[in-house]
């Protein structure tokens, strides 16, 4: 009876983080709960309840960290710049490009964004395509005769991952990254690209976010209004092969379909078999950095444009 009127020592566990708090922890859990109830004894604690209470507290109940890489390294974008989408190499309109490399330079800028579908990557498609066309070093040589033009025009640029390059990294058993295409297309210097379908454009107070979307729809602008809703921000999306500019629905932010810059005349599948589809329309976008300290959003339908007196915009 005598000794249980003796005070209990004070229980000691290792310091957190250490290799003795480590075996505790290993030890705590491979121990039943009779096993815990025993060494609670050993150590000095009044009870089961306030060891594993002790225990947790040092780290035995903590989840280990994920080894998985975190998705939240998307480039950004903080200079004016123009944006293309399914450009489609070898299937461009050169004449839509080179109008638009003359509007760039005449305003100054140096950065360009691929929204995604750089090159059309015929020769890994698993559609039916004419053999004649599914050549890759065709194409290849094609794009690289692209790439040497567009950046004589603009020295930098980021190109997008779009579902048209993950046809050759699908070919390889996904072995490849968007830094490998640009390996083999021996992109010049300034070209960068990135396994993103996404990049922020942040300028003058305002985020836009270029994105080649997993969905597509028949209604003008309505994928880039639903991102708007989602990410909070200003949508320019490509992948739908329809363009046009309009508010989101709360007003707060702009929504852009920006079209394409290839030709549709030159897709066998769009130009030899009808569709009810809307039809392909081209477009592109600048957003602009004024002298007002704000970003302007510029939406150029080749149907439409004054290329002339656009270039008088920004002397």
């Amino acid at each position: 009876m005598l000794s249980n009127l003796l005070p209990m020592r004070k229980a000691k566990l290792p310091e957190y983080g250490t290799p003795e708090a480590e075996e505790e922890i290993n030890l705590f859990r491979s121990l039943s709960t009779t096993g815990r109830a025993d060494r609670a004894k050993k150590l000095g604690f009044k009870s089961p309840g306030s060891y594993t209470r002790s225990m947790y507290m040092l780290g035995a109940a903590k989840v280990p960290m994920s080894y998985s890489l975190k998705y939240n390294r998307a480039p950004v974008i903080k200079e004016s710049c123009l944006v293309i989408a399914d450009t489609q190499i070898p299937y461009h309109d050169a004449d839509f490009l080179n109008r638009l490399l003359d509007l760039a330079v005449a305003w100054g800028i140096k950065q360009a964004i691929s929204g995604g579908d750089f090159l059309n990557m015929t020769a890994f498609s698993i559609f039916g395509q004419k053999p004649e066309e599914k050549v890759w070093s065709k194409e290849r040589d094609c794009a690289m005769e692209v790439m040497a033009s567009l950046g004589a025009a603009i020295e930098s640029w980021l190109l997008l991952m779009g579902n048209h390059e993950v046809r050759l990294i699908k070919a390889v058993a996904e072995q490849f990254e968007m830094i490998d295409i640009l390996a083999l297309l021996k992109g010049p210097i300034g070209f960068k690209g990135t396994d993103y379908y996404w990049c922020e454009v942040k300028l003058g107070g305002e985020k836009w976010r270029i994105s080649h979307p997993r969905n597509t729809s028949v209604i003008h602008g309505r994928i880039p209004q639903r991102l708007c809703e989602k990410f909070h921000a200003n949508i320019a999306s490509g992948h739908g092969h329809l363009s046009g500019m309009t508010p989101d629905y709360s007003n707060e932010f702009t929504a852009c379909d920006i079209g394409i810059t290839c030709d549709p005349l030159r897709l066998d599948y769009y130009a030899q078999r009808d569709s009810i589809r809307p039809a392909m329309c081209q477009g592109a976008l600048i957003l602009m950095l004024s002298d007002d300290g704000k970003c302007h959003p510029w939406h150029i339908d080749p149907r439409h444009a004054d290329w002339e007196a656009l270039k008088k915009c920004y002397p």
